[in-house]
């Protein structure tokens, strides 16, 4: 059964990173102001004050207009670091780009003299997400344990995909290991779960 759902997960991500490719071309205007004004304003950014984004690789929805936003509304941001030894995602405070170094498969992160932070709000990537808030990531499991992690450790934290709108499908491959999220936000519209 594990292996059935292994192989469905690995399909649907091919079809996914086809259709994502797609978007990334397509898709013009990203970045809707207003949908992220409206959803900061949905769960009191004010109580927030740790946000954690990340930067976009391939063709992930560009999150550059985004970070801007969220250190120009005076918020900490901090950026996903992974450590092959830890089963979940740590945080490093983005002070610019000329400080950031290439991470696990060269992605670039903080430097490690940056501060490790958690994280009150996490914007998290997606390969697709579905109608009850689910996401396909690529398949290592970092934000699902991540969210557990700090689940377990009574930390209260706010989800959200950031995504394409046409990435939205009926349902994505799932286990118990998969976390739902609380909001999706697109260019077009924001989705709630919670």
């Amino acid at each position: 059964m594990k292996n059935e759902l292994t192989l469905k997960k690995k399909e649907f991500r091919i079809k996914q990173f086809s259709l994502r490719k797609k978007l990334f071309t397509k898709v013009k205007k990203i970045f809707n102001k207003k949908l992220i004004e409206d959803f900061f304003y949905k769960i009191n950014l004010d109580n927030i004050q740790i946000v954690s984004s990340f930067n976009s690789i391939n063709t992930e929805i560009d999150t550059s207009e985004l970070n801007k936003y969220i250190l120009k509304k005076n918020k900490i941001l901090c950026l996903p670091v992974i450590f092959k030894k830890d089963k979940h995602l740590l945080f490093r405070k983005f002070t610019n780009k000329s400080d950031m170094i290439k991470g696990y498969m060269n992605i670039e992160e903080p430097s490690k003299n940056n501060e490790l932070l958690i994280p009150d709000l996490l914007f998290v990537p997606c390969l697709a997400y579905d109608t009850l808030g689910y996401r396909l990531g690529y398949g290592g499991g970092y934000y699902d344990k991540t969210f557990d992690f700090l689940r377990n450790n009574n930390k209260k934290f706010i989800s959200v995909g950031y995504a394409f709108d046409d990435q939205k499908v009926p349902e994505v491959p799932k286990d118990k290991f998969d976390i739902r999220l609380d909001y999706v936000i697109t260019e077009k519209k924001l989705y709630s779960f919670i």
